[in-house]
């Protein structure tokens, strides 16, 4: 039964004496009053769910649930002491019969240490009967004290530490709760059958249901407060997916049923699914167990309810009320931006003033100050949706056999789907954004060449609210499981993480099996200064590539180009693991330093010169176009000089003639753009610089410094391509090739395709 539409049911029965007066026939027209009212909002019910509109749920934001939450927490506890001292709740009452209250508070604290102690090393509770097992001890230890300090039953009724029975005579009837025959009670009750018994149709009074039709409507408006919040919030207290559509076609059935004989208006109530949670319910049978229970519990109750101690009854309204008002203001601490925080207090407060009319007010309000401070910058959260067939990654330098897979039309770059996000990204929208993206995901999945990976780009989203963060997280788990994509990554677009004041990242990267961060690895790191901070980057991600490499599941990046190699590389693993698992210089080794820090040695002593040598010409074999005459490699790289830089030594200076160019071959080096906000790029082992000032003898357009502790490079100056130039033009045209190949990859590189950004010249 909804125990806040008692008001209304009040008002039906004030209708009704006002027809008809106090007489069976009253009862006969209320009966039928409130089983009318019922079949109304059954059908409501199953109308909304039948027609689709469960996405009205939407609308509800999730602070404003929250907020709910802690509120019928607040008012479940109150009720709980109300009924363990038998009065209304004041600090008057409470000490008038704290001697009822003081054993509640008893068992209360007992049950909230046994709690604590039974928690694993995760925080979680090891034993999820214990709770249950608990409150069903508790009337027998109750006995068992009574009989230990010798209480008489007819002592500790008077004291108010039973319910009183109900065919409690004139005579005290003290001695009923413990003489009456228990069976006798239950069967011979000649008003068991009274509900069913008492309607007779023509003496129902037609004229006062129709002066009740405007409470009938404001009643069934009422209740359908409930569902849409009370599902979610359970769907939030156990992160369980709900289809609202079906939820409400349920409640349909339920509400029908109950109306066909005589019954009131239900719901799935909140409190009493959150302890069947936690005590392991799950599935039908659990289901079943606990509806033939209750079904017991109808011939059952009222006779046993005398056999009860209040303290029982008291202690699990005030547990599960204390749990759910942590769980609305404690537990939601910092997962909330403040003004979403404040909402929930709001809520807490006026649900325990002035009760649920006035909290859905305030919940109104709370929401839409939400939104006009989350205002959206956009009409749609998703900018735009494409294949990765044209964009490209840094990692241009692959080999020959990674670089065919990747350009493969069927098992390629096409694989990929990039979606872009923008603007806010809160619960005003998600009801448009979710339909959208498994409108756009289901469309791409149909196709010939289905997406194996799917990129999801947050880096123009100005804000993420709670509900959109949590509706992302659910997105996840539907592109994995329900349209069994390999890989999801997700991209923050800068190294804050998203801009939400919940764990997106932790919740998205929940099923990851590597971490982009090695904190072992940075600990051997030094980062007193930028430039450390970068090469403990670059070495942390090339020490997780390395060892910990898994390309299924849910990943998270902080930049596009990051997710695109990752994405790359989850493609040719997928056709050749080989070509990663060999851990060879051609694949994430060429972008990120691995031997930095690691051997404790300097470059020379780790490279012989001949290993130079071998390295440099892979190198530029795989920078030079596949077409090259056998021989050509090695003697364009004869003509290369080695050079050694230190930290901080700087290779030029921007605006210095361009007098050669170079091949990096060990370190990391650091291009920065004079007069500029800070504008940097790192060079990463693999990569020719310079080349484009050699050919067209233009100043160089940026500064090149020393990263790491020491680096080695490979240099070819002007007069010796002017001399490569007159002799083997043939072999000097490979540098005017190379030079196209990196303008080409710098005009396709992911960031130029997606959105504008400046793009560094080197």
């Amino acid at each position: 039964e909804m125990v806040e539409n008692v008001p209304f049911c009040h008002e039906l029965s004030a209708i009704v004496l006002r027809h008809q007066g106090i007489g069976i026939d009253a009862l006969s027209t209320l009966i039928v009053m409130f089983g009318l009212s019922s079949i109304i909002v059954g059908v409501v019910f199953y109308l909304l769910g039948k027609l689709e509109l469960g996405r009205i749920v939407y609308f509800f934001p999730t602070h404003v649930l929250i907020g709910c939450i802690g509120g019928i927490g607040v008012f479940i506890a109150k009720t709980g002491v109300e009924v363990t001292i038998d009065e209304t709740f004041s600090m008057e009452n409470i000490m008038d019969k704290f001697h009822l209250f003081r054993v509640v508070l008893l068992f209360e604290i007992v049950l909230r240490i046994l709690e604590q102690v039974t928690k694993d090393k995760d925080g979680k509770p090891k034993y999820t009967l214990l709770s249950p097992i608990y409150f069903c001890l508790m009337t027998p230890i109750f006995y068992a004290v009574l009989a230990i300090f010798k209480i008489p039953m007819v002592e500790a009724e008077e004291a108010g530490y039973f319910f009183p029975a109900l065919d409690q005579g004139e005579d005290g009837g003290s001695e009923s709760a413990s003489s009456a025959s228990f069976w006798g009670s239950i069967f011979g009750d000649p008003h068991l059958w009274d509900m069913w018994t008492v309607v007779d149709f023509p003496s129902v009074s037609w004229l006062a249901i129709w002066d009740s039709i405007p409470t009938l409507v404001a009643l069934t408006l009422f209740s359908l407060i409930h569902v849409p919040i009370n599902i979610p919030a359970f769907s939030l207290s156990t992160s369980t997916e709900v289809d609202m559509n079906n939820e409400l076609i349920a409640h349909g059935y339920s509400n029908v049923a109950a109306g066909v004989f005589g019954g009131l208006q239900n719901y799935m109530a909140y409190t009493q699914s959150v302890l069947y949670d936690k005590s392991g319910g799950t599935g039908k049978p659990s289901g079943l167990a606990v509806a033939v229970v209750t079904s017991l519990l109808f011939f059952v109750g009222p006779t046993i309810a005398s056999f009860i101690p209040r303290c029982m009854a008291g202690t699990l309204l005030l547990h599960v009320g204390l749990d759910l008002f942590l769980e609305g203001v404690y537990d939601s601490y910092g997962k909330f931006d403040p003004l979403e925080y404040f909402g929930i207090w709001l809520i807490v407060v006026v649900m325990t003033l002035y009760g649920m009319e006035a909290a859905m007010i305030a919940g109104v309000i709370a929401a839409v100050s939400t939104y006009a401070v989350q205002s959206v910058a956009y009409l749609s959260p998703i900018r735009g949706s494409m294949s990765a067939a044209t964009l490209r990654s840094s990692m241009r330098l692959r080999d020959l056999h990674a670089q065919s897979i990747l350009n493969s039309p069927t098992d390629g770059r096409s694989r990929i789907l990039v979606i872009q996000l923008q603007g806010h990204l809160f619960f005003g929208n998600m009801a448009h954004f979710t339909s959208s993206m498994h409108s756009l995901v289901r469309q791409n999945v149909s196709s010939e060449i289905a997406p194996v990976v799917i990129i999801m780009d947050c880096s123009l989203v100005l804000g993420i609210d709670s509900s959109a963060a949590q509706a992302i997280t659910k997105l996840k788990d539907a592109l994995l499981k329900k349209y069994k994509v390999d890989v999801c990554i997700f991209v923050t677009g800068s190294d804050e993480g998203f801009p939400t004041s919940f764990s997106l990242s932790d919740q998205l990267s929940a099923n990851q099996h590597f971490s982009t961060t090695s904190d072992a690895y940075l600990n051997g790191l030094e980062q007193v200064d930028e430039d450390k901070a970068l090469l403990s980057r670059a070495a942390q991600v090339e020490h997780a590539a390395r060892h910990k490499r898994q390309f299924t599941g849910s990943h998270v990046f902080n930049s596009l180009d990051d997710a695109l190699i990752f994405a790359e590389d989850a493609l040719i693993w997928r056709k050749n693991p080989s070509l990663l698992d060999d851990a060879s210089e051609s694949n994430l080794s060429n972008r990120f330093l691995s031997q930095y820090g690691t051997t404790g040695g300097s470059a020379t002593n780790n490279f012989l010169l001949n290993d130079e040598k071998e390295l440099g010409i892979m190198y530029l074999t795989n920078i030079c176009p596949v077409y090259m005459k056998e021989g050509d490699t090695e003697y364009l790289f004869s003509l290369f000089q080695r050079e050694v830089y230190q930290q901080g030594q700087f290779v030029w200076k921007q605006h210095s003639p361009s007098d050669s160019m170079k091949l990096l071959i060990f370190g990391m080096l650091i291009a920065e753009l004079e007069n500029e906000a800070g504008t940097t790029e790192t060079i990463s082992k693999g990569n020719t610089i310079g080349e484009t000032g050699l050919v067209n003898n233009s100043p160089r357009m940026s500064s090149v410094r020393c990263l790491s502790e020491e680096a080695i490079v490979y240099s070819m100056s002007r007069q010796t391509f002017e001399m490569l130039v007159e002799a083997r033009p043939h072999i000097a045209r490979y540098i005017d090739l190379i030079c196209i190949n990196y303008l080409q990859s710098r005009v396709q590189h992911v960031s130029n395709r997606i959105f504008e950004t400046r793009c560094l010249p080197i």
